[in-house]
């Protein structure tokens, strides 16, 4: 694109001079005046002539048969406000790159000639569209430890002539643990600036019977809005949410007369039914991070504000949620030949209830933390540490504190996630040696270490804050391992071997390989 931009440039610098070389100062031509082409000196004529001043006379605009012409003339602001022919072709290169970015156009050409003779010191521009069709498909896979999840998404882009685009998508778990059925329209210059916006209706069916012994259905609507400089994100969302544990939970058949039962925790089964979610939520991105061939150098900061609880309805759920990650990452020099990097990265969670009844019943599960897997807590099964309920009609053998010492991932209890949360990893990433072909994919080996853990929180009292984070601390679960990272398109493709160092009663994990993708919203793709 940046060749192409500057033949670009020089064609419609040339022709500019050429048409300009043949007028008189006072707009009239010379019908004697002749000159040798090859004795015609190109840039002095451009230095002499750029600085000149000239303004757009007319816009020509062909090949728009959809969009409408307003669309196209909205990124030639600029232009049109240009003084001279130098500002004149830099700002339309800049526009020519910005109509291409709305992906409508298959090609965007313009041609700069001279204004009218009685019109001297200005420019006419013809711009040359070539629509696209306008209408998309895309599907993938999605895989997850032994999860894979298909999505199907067709798209309709300017339909309506205003670089707006329709999307469909559907998406099904392969275990069954989840639905989602979406329609969005997306605006790519809302208002006429740099910023978009996108609003959607859904429906979400997702099952977390495998890890808590419920399904939770969510239906609704929402609105995002993402600045300019992609560095804030916000957000509301209004949503309908079921959260039940009924047939198509996990049951026990019973004896000759095939009763079922619910193996739903107590803690879970009281939270089932509906609920109202009206929610306001900012994201904020700062990545500064500079890539140095296969690795980084610099900081990244994220932190996501959720504040629930927008209206008058008593039974909205209230709540404000807090996340922030950081990451650090600095190049070294162990190994002369070897890329090599130290990464640092530290996450951290609370959520706290508000309004007149905040602590009379647990927050909401869904919306809770939770901590395992790729990214996350490596060693341990996704959503594999924290706090824990056992299922009805389980035993208590399973409670034996030797499971802190060895896998306890076939326990039959429900993860219950925390109100506070918090983990920390440090990375050596390097360069694998006497392997060409994995550079070339950008794969390289990592060693690390992890710990973190997540609690619940029963009140404001300053009693309570220090139980809780006392038991945040003390019962912190640790791992180390070493392994391959691939930085993929959609994540990274971790191929890990972990060995956990530390965890407490009911976690499920497992020392050997694992693989997954890093959920982190951080990660350098």
């Amino acid at each position: 694109r940046e060749e192409r931009r500057r033949e670009r440039a020089a064609q419609q610098q040339k022709r500019e001079i050429m048409s300009r070389k043949a007028e008189e100062g006072d707009g009239s031509k010379d019908p004697n005046a002749e000159e040798d082409e090859g004795d015609f000196d190109f840039v002095k004529a451009l230095d002499e002539a750029k600085s000149k001043p000239c303004a757009i006379n007319d816009l020509v605009i062909v090949g728009n048969h959809k969009t409408k012409r307003k669309i196209i003339e909205r990124e030639l602001q600029q232009v049109k406000k240009a003084k001279n022919l130098e500002e004149i072709l830099l700002t339309l290169n800049t526009a020519l790159e910005e109509l291409e970015a709305l992906g409508i156009f298959k090609s965007v050409d313009a041609t700069v000639d001279a204004g009218p003779v009685h019109l001297p010191n200005t420019a006419d521009i013809t711009l040359v569209v070539d629509e696209s069709a306008g209408y998309g498909l895309q599907s993938g896979v999605f895989v997850q430890g032994s999860e894979a999840t298909a999505e199907v998404s067709g798209s309709l882009k300017n339909a309506l002539g205003y670089a707006e685009e329709f999307d469909l998508t559907f998406s099904k778990s392969n275990l069954g643990s989840g639905n989602k059925y979406s329609f969005s329209w997306l605006d790519s210059r809302f208002l006429g600036t740099r910023s978009q916006l996108q609003t959607q209706i859904f429906r979400r069916s997702q099952s977390y019977r495998h890890f808590s012994s419920y399904s939770e259905n969510s239906t609704g609507l929402g609105a995002d809005w993402l600045s300019p400089d992609g560095k804030h994100k916000i957000g509301y969302e209004l949503a309908w949410r079921e959260l039940f544990c009924g047939n198509q939970m996990l049951r026990r058949s019973g004896g000759g007369g095939g009763s079922n039962e619910i193996l739903a925790s107590k803690e879970v089964l009281q939270q089932a039914g509906h609920s109202m979610k009206s929610s306001i939520k900012h994201t904020m991105l700062l990545d500064g991070r500079d890539v140095v061939g296969m690795m980084s150098n610099g900081l990244a900061f994220q932190m996501t504000t959720e504040v629930s609880g927008i209206g008058l309805d008593p039974r909205l759920t209230r709540f404000v949620r807090e996340e922030v990650e950081v990451v650090s990452e600095t190049p070294l020099t162990i190994f002369k030949q070897l890329e090599t990097s130290l990464e640092l990265r530290l996450r951290g969670g609370l959520l706290l209830p508000w309004g007149t009844s905040a602590w009379e019943k647990p927050t909401y599960i869904s919306d809770r933390f939770f901590l395992g897997g790729t990214g996350s807590l490596r060693g341990f099964h996704i959503k594999g540490a924290g706090p824990t309920g056992k299922r009805r009609g389980e035993d208590d053998a399973e409670d034996d504190e030797s499971s802190t010492t060895s896998s306890n991932a076939n326990a039959k209890r429900d993860a219950l996630g925390g109100d506070v949360m918090f983990s920390a990893s440090a990375a050596l990433k390097f360069e694998i040696p006497y392997a060409k072909a994995l550079k070339d994919l950008g794969i390289y080996g990592q060693v690390f270490g992890d710990a973190g853990n997540c609690v619940g929180l029963t009140g404001y009292a300053l009693d309570s804050v220090k139980s809780t984070f006392r038991d945040l601390t003390s019962r912190a679960r640790a791992t180390f391992g070493v392994g391959l990272v691939w930085p993929s398109p959609i994540g990274n493709l971790e191929a890990n071997y972990c060995v956990v160092k530390k965890a407490q009663v009911h976690d499920k994990w497992r020392n050997g390989f694992h693989f997954g993708f890093s959920t982190s919203g951080l990660v350098r793709k």
